[in-house]
C-alpha cells in the first residue's frame, strides 16, 4: 500500500496533532486516558467490595490478596501497548500510511502471541505466584480460584489494551474511555447478580470481570475493523504479515524494544 496523502488519512475520529493548539490536543487528549486508567484499575476494588460485603470476609481477603497481581498485570499490558503507540504514531505523524497499516498488523501478532502465553503460563503458575506473595492458607482456596478464572480470561485485558493503544497511536483517547466505561458498568451489575442472584461467591466475581473486560475487548476490535484511516484491521492483512514475517520482524522488534521496558 502506498503512503496515504492526508486527504482521507485524517478522520473523523482521528486527530492530527502535529497541527492546531498543542495544549488543547494534550488536554483533550490526556482526560479520557487519565480517568479510563482510573476505571481500569476499578474491577478488582469493586470485585473486592462486593465479596467483602454479601460473602464474607475470608472472600473479601482472598479478593483483596491478588490485587498485586492483577495491578501488575495492568501495569504491563498498558506498556506494552503503549509501545505499539508510541511506532504507530510515529509513523502517523510522518504521514506513512503504509508503516501505520504494517505497525497495526505487527501489533496484532504481538497479542495474538502473548494471549497464548499469559493464558497458559499464568493459569499454571497461579500457586506459585499466591506464594510468593505469602498468601494466607485460609484464603488459599478462594485466591485461587479467582486467579486462575482471570487468567483464563486475561486475553481480554490485553486485547482491550493493546487495540486501545492502537486507537490512542491516532490521536482517539475517547473510544477506549467510552468502551471502559460501559464495561465497569457491567462488571458491577454483573458482580451483584452472580453474587446475590446465583451465589457463585469469588468464582462470581472473577466471571464478572472477564466477561466486562471481553465486552470492552469486543467494542476495542470492532473499532479497529470499522476504522477508515490506516490502522484499520483485516484478515488478509493479519495473514500477509504472518507470512511475511521476515519483514514483518523489524516492526515487532521496535514494538517490544520500546513497549517491554516500559511494561
Amino acid at each position: 500500500m502506498e503512503n496515504v496523502k492526508k486527504r482521507g488519512f485524517f478522520r473523523k475520529a482521528d486527530i492530527d496533532m502535529t497541527e492546531g493548539s498543542i495544549s488543547g490536543h494534550l488536554i483533550s487528549f490526556a482526560i479520557p486516558l487519565l480517568i479510563g486508567n482510573v476505571f481500569q484499575l476499578l474491577y478488582n476494588t469493586v470485585d473486592t467490595w462486593v465479596v467483602g460485603n454479601f460473602v464474607s470476609d475470608a472472600a473479601f481477603a482472598a479478593v483483596g490478596t491478588v490485587g498485586p497481581i492483577i495491578n501488575l498485570l495492568v501495569g504491563f499490558f498498558s506498556g506494552l501497548a503503549t509501545g505499539a503507540g508510541v511506532v504507530i504514531s510515529q509513523f502517523y505523524g510522518a504521514k506513512r500510511g503504509d508503516m501505520v497499516e504494517r505497525a497495526t498488523h505487527a501489533a496484532l501478532i504481538i497479542t495474538v502471541v502473548l494471549c497464548a502465553l499469559f493464558t497458559v503460563i499464568g493459569t499454571s503458575m497461579v500457586p506459585l505466584m499466591l506464594r510468593l506473595i505469602k498468601t494466607p492458607e485460609e484464603v488459599m482456596a478462594e485466591s485461587s480460584a479467582y486467579l486462575t478464572i482471570y487468567f483464563a480470561g486475561v486475553s481480554t485485558l490485553l486485547i482491550y489494551n493493546m487495540g486501545s493503544g492502537i486507537l490512542r497511536a491516532v490521536g482517539d483517547s475517547t473510544k477506549p474511555f467510552y468502551f471502559l466505561v460501559v464495561s465497569s458498568v457491567l462488571n458491577v451489575a454483573l458482580d451483584l447478580l452472580f453474587v446475590i442472584s446465583f451465589g457463585m461467591g469469588v468464582a462470581g466475581v472473577a466471571l464478572a470481570t472477564v466477561i466486562a473486560q471481553g465486552v470492552s475487548a469486543i467494542l476495542v476490535v470492532i473499532a479497529l475493523f470499522r476504522a477508515k484511516s490506516a490502522i484499520r484491521l483485516t484478515a488478509s492483512r493479519f495473514a500477509l504479515s504472518i507470512r511475511n514475517i521476515k519483514t514483518t520482524a523489524p516492526l515487532l522488534g521496535r514494538i517490544c524494544s520500546i513497549g517491554l521496558p516500559t511494561a
